[in-house]
């Protein structure tokens, strides 16, 4: 199970960016914070921001390339 901490912290976090993003910034930036986060990274951000897993992976895919 997800920390409820973590998961409120890069909510937080994604609430006061997302206005500023596009589409490919959002994925790179949920990829990074799930890097940053690590085993279990990707489903925090994902339940934090509301962007699928897939999305989430197609960015660290992105970020890695």
């Amino acid at each position: 199970m997800t920390d409820a901490t973590l998961v409120e912290r890069v909510r937080g976090k994604f609430t006061t960016l997302v206005g500023m993003m596009d589409e490919r910034m959002r994925r790179q930036w949920a990829a990074t914070e799930a890097l940053a986060v690590g085993w279990g990274g990707v489903t925090a951000v994902s339940l934090a921001t509301g962007l699928s897993r897939n999305t989430v992976d197609v960015g660290i895919r992105e970020i890695r390339a």
